[in-house]
């Protein structure tokens, strides 16, 4: 469970234009830094390129995480023990939503459920060193941009279920504000990107 992860939003018309060697290069520089970076520790939350240069990357740093899965992993726990709690409507649209973010963690997609996630991250057959967890091309950002236009009008309404029904605080996500502050970070991620029409990659580190 000490997997760190480096989230980033891409121009996938401009990645995909560039040889598969470079583009490695590419994403790696703006997921890690250059190589000759002696300190590249950024600061949560957004970072885009100098105005200076093309705008085609951003990287994202989920708040109070220090880009660990710990606090995803978390998240799909809380939410496997409230979602029978939420209504079917919002319940499945915040599985659909959440199945990328909560990804290794969506314990709901069990056996014993019927949840089939329209959106599942794809494999990226060119980045053969880098270490790529999720990969959702600009169409799937699409989608999941339309489940969280379902989720974040009611996402405040689940206050009320979480707060009664999930008692034990455990894990990195022990309230109802962790929970819904990084879900509606990944609506930001999710919302970014589909406004560009760009692609979401997840590199573990």
């Amino acid at each position: 469970m000490g997997v760190c992860m480096e989230v980033l939003i891409v121009d996938w018309a401009h990645l995909k234009s560039v040889p598969a060697g470079q583009r490695e290069e590419m994403v790696e520089e703006v997921a890690f830094g250059p190589d000759d970076a002696y300190d590249y520790n950024l600061p949560p939350g957004w970072t885009w390129p100098d105005p200076t240069q093309a705008q085609r990357w951003a990287r994202y740093e989920f708040l109070d995480t220090m880009t660990s899965y710990k606090a995803h992993f978390w998240a799909g726990e809380r939410w496997d023990e409230l979602r029978s709690f939420v209504a079917a409507p919002q319940r499945d649209a915040l599985d659909q939503f959440s199945a990328p973010l909560f990804w290794d963690g969506s314990t709901y997609a069990s056996e014993t459920s019927d949840f089939s996630p329209t959106v599942e991250p794809g494999t990226c057959d060119w980045a053969s060193r880098l270490d790529v967890m999720l990969w959702l091309l600009p169409e799937e950002v699409a989608a999941l941009q339309h489940f969280w236009g379902q989720v974040e009008p009611h996402l405040d309404s689940l206050r009320e279920p979480f707060n009664r029904h999930l008692t034990g605080p455990i894990g990195w996500i022990q309230d109802f504000p962790s929970f819904s502050r990084l879900v509606t970070e990944w609506g930001d991620v999710v919302s970014q990107a589909a406004r560009r029409n760009w692609a979401v990659i997840g590199l573990r580190s």
